[in-house]
């Protein structure tokens, strides 16, 4: 491994989540796998390590995971998710990946998650590491990073993604425009599926969402299901 992609997924750098409405502290988390629950320091460590694991550990008899995490009503992750795109793809510059984020609007989640992304680059070293791949696209050697809007979608051809696939404001993203439009893309075995969201958000957004579905799904312990909880106060078993 370079030395910049050991900067770039340093634990400093990587496992620490700021909580933007505490000044950088960060909320506590609990964790529910089947039925161990799990409760978490004063940080998302944890959380990171069930996501980088379940990555790493992809084979044919792998078993797909599908992670759900509950957010605070204006809590932004995007810094927790800049660094674990740029982790995967370092991680996968040699033998080859593609993960994909999906987020609801392009000009509120995607723009701000791709530019997010580039100046994780710049900031980290790597600025001459990566090239633009496609209308929504950035690799880093062999591994590739997709950018999906449901209001904007990009008509091309682009590969499926077989490592990661990453749902932001899941809350926001119907379960049925979800079941057509990204589920045919992203059956292959192994492959975790990350969602953050707001349960019980306000609106008519949250009842249709693809997020209630697999986070009553997870809550409801089924194999390969894991519940993360950002909200405090809250258990992993709060109630749906």
């Amino acid at each position: 491994m370079s030395p910049t992609a050991t900067a770039v997924i340093s634990p400093e750098n990587v496992l620490h989540v700021a909580d933007s409405n505490r000044r950088g502290a960060v909320s506590p988390v609990s964790i529910s796998t089947g039925s161990k629950t799990v409760a978490a320091s004063d940080d998302l460590n944890v959380a990171l390590a069930q996501i980088v694991q379940s990555v790493t550990d992809r084979s044919e008899s792998a078993e797909s995971k599908i992670i759900t995490v509950d957010l605070v009503k204006g809590e932004n992750v995007q810094e927790f998710s800049t660094r674990l795109r740029m982790l995967l793809l370092f991680m996968n510059r040699n033998e080859g990946s593609v993960s994909a984020t999906v987020s609801p609007s392009f000009q509120d989640d995607t723009y701000p998650a791709m530019l997010a992304l580039v100046k994780g680059f710049q900031s980290s070293g790597a600025s001459e590491d990566w090239r633009p791949d496609g209308p929504r696209s950035i690799r880093v050697g062999n591994a590739r990073h997709l950018f999906v809007s449901v209001d904007m979608p990009v008509m091309d051809r682009s590969p499926a993604p077989d490592t990661l696939i990453e749902l932001v404001s899941a809350h926001k993203i119907s379960s049925s425009w979800y079941d057509q439009r990204v589920s045919p893309r992203v059956a292959s075995i192994g492959i975790t599926t990350l969602m953050f969201g707001i349960p019980n958000s306000p609106g008519s957004d949250y009842a249709g969402s693809v997020f209630k579905r697999e986070r009553t799904r997870n809550l409801s312990v089924r194999s390969g299901g894991i519940h993360l909880s950002r909200q405090l106060n809250w258990s992993a078993s709060a109630a749906v």
